[in-house]
C-alpha cells in the first residue's frame, strides 16, 4: 500500500518518545515545554504553601496530618502510573548512564535507585518544614534560595556549564533579591526566636537547599540520557511513590512509636479535604520537577524556583491583604532580573534563528 508523504506509523504509548510522535517536532520539543512546566510548578508550589499554612491555622478545629505523614501523602501521586508503568523495562542500549561505575549502576537499576531519590525527597522537604517552624516562612524561603548557587556550581562541575560572568552576577542578585523580598530582618509578626533556635532553623534551611540540589543534579547526571523517554519518567515517578508506601510509611510509624514525632490524622472534613488537595498538588509538582530536570537546562528549575519569593509576596497581598514594602519590591525586581541573567534569555526572533540553524 502506498504511503502518503510524511506518514509515520503509530507506536504504543509505553515505548513512545518525543522523537517518535507524529506531531510536529517543534511543538513537542522538551526544551519548549520545560519553561512552561517550570513556571507552572513554581505557581503550584506557592499555592500549596498557602494551603498548608491554612491547614495549620485551622488545626484547633479538627487537627491536621502530622508533618511526616503529610509529606508521605504528598509523594503518593505516582501510584497512578504504577499499573501501566511499574513493570516498564529500559531498553538494553539505553540502560548505561555514562563512564562512571556509580552512574552505570544507578542507571541500570532505576527501581532500586528510586529508593535513594525517595529518601532525598522526603528529607529535604522535612528539613524545610522544620525550618519554617523555627523561622518566619519568608526567611526560610530566602535561605533556601541558596540552592541557586549550589546548582550552578554543581552544573559547572558535572555538566560543563560555562562559567559566564553574567550568570555569576545573576546568582548573586538572586540571593540578594531573595533576602530583600522576603524582608528577612523582620519577624513576620511573630516573636523573635531564641538565638539557638534561629541558628538551627537557618541550618535546616541550608540542609534543605543541599538536599534539593542533590536531588535534581543527581537525577540529571544519572538519567539525562533518557530525557526523551516519557514512559521512563512515569516509571520512575511510580517507583518513588511505591517506596514511600513500602519503606517511608513504616518509618513514619516507627517515628511515632519512638517518640520522634507523634502521628496525627486529620480529624475534620475541612482538614481531610485540604490534606487530599495538598497531596494532589504536591504530587503534580514532583512529577513536573522530574520533567524539568531532564528537559531543561541545569539552571532552569532553581532559577524559576527563585520566582517563588515575589510570587509568595503577591499571594500574601491577594489572600491576606499584606502589602509589600519598598525593600521587598526592590528584592522582587532583583529576583526577576537575576532569572534573565542566569538563563541568559534571548529575544524570541534570535532564538528561532538559532534553532533553524541547528536543524
Amino acid at each position: 500500500m502506498q504511503r502518503l508523504p510524511g506518514h509515520r506509523e503509530a507506536k504504543a504509548f509505553p515505548n513512545q518518545s518525543f522523537e517518535q510522535t507524529s506531531m510536529p517536532a517543534r511543538v513537542w520539543q522538551p526544551s519548549t515545554l520545560a519553561p512552561l512546566a517550570a513556571v507552572l510548578s513554581c505557581f503550584l508550589f506557592c499555592c500549596n504553601s498557602e494551603l498548608l499554612q491554612a491547614l495549620q491555622l485551622h488545626s484547633e478545629k479538627g487537627g491536621h496530618a502530622s508533618p511526616l505523614l503529610n509529606l508521605t501523602f504528598c509523594h503518593l501521586g505516582g501510584l497512578l502510573f504504577a499499573p501501566s508503568y511499574g513493570s516498564y523495562e529500559i531498553e538494553p542500549g539505553k540502560a548505561r548512564g555514562g563512564a562512571s561505575p556509580l552512574q552505570d549502576s544507578l542507571a541500570s537499576c532505576p527501581r532500586l535507585a528510586s529508593l535513594l531519590f525517595a529518601l532525598l525527597l522526603m528529607c529535604y522537604n522535612y528539613a524545610w518544614l522544620l525550618s519554617a517552624k523555627l523561622l518566619a516562612a519568608s526567611l526560610t524561603n530566602a535561605v533556601f534560595q541558596v540552592s541557586v548557587a549550589f546548582v550552578y556550581l554543581a552544573s559547572v562541575f558535572f555538566f560543563a556549564e560555562p562559567t559566564s560572568g553574567t550568570q555569576l552576577l545573576g546568582v548573586v542578585l538572586a540571593l540578594m533579591g531573595s533576602f530583600l523580598a522576603s524582608n528577612a530582618t523582620s519577624d513576620g509578626g511573630h516573636k523573635s526566636p531564641e538565638t539557638i533556635s534561629s541558628s538551627t532553623g537557618i541550618a535546616l534551611a541550608l540542609a534543605a537547599a543541599v538536599g534539593y540540589t542533590l536531588y535534581q543534579v543527581l537525577f540529571r547526571w544519572v538519567y539525562g540520557h533518557l530525557k526523551q523517554d516519557v514512559a521512563f519518567l512515569a516509571h520512575f515517578g511510580a517507583w518513588i511513590s511505591i517506596w514511600h508506601m513500602v519503606m517511608v510509611l513504616p518509618l513514619v510509624l516507627m517515628a511515632d512509636v519512638m517518640g520522634f514525632e507523634a502521628l496525627e490524622l486529620p480529624r475534620s472534613r475541612l482538614a481531610l479535604l485540604g490534606t487530599l488537595a495538598s497531596a494532589g498538588v504536591a504530587s503534580t509538582v514532583n512529577a513536573l520537577y522530574l520533567c524539568i530536570v531532564l528537559w531543561g537546562s541545569p539552571m532552569l528549575l532553581p532559577s524559576i524556583s527563585a520566582l517563588s519569593v515575589p510570587l509568595t509576596v503577591a499571594l500574601d497581598y491577594i489572600l491576606h491583604g499584606r502589602s509589600a514594602s519598598s525593600r521587598e519590591l526592590v528584592g522582587q525586581g532583583l529576583v526577576l532580573f537575576s532569572v534573565i541573567l542566569i538563563l541568559e534569555l534571548k529575544p524570541l526572533r534570535k532564538r528561532k534563528d538559532e534553532e533553524a540553524i541547528a536543524v
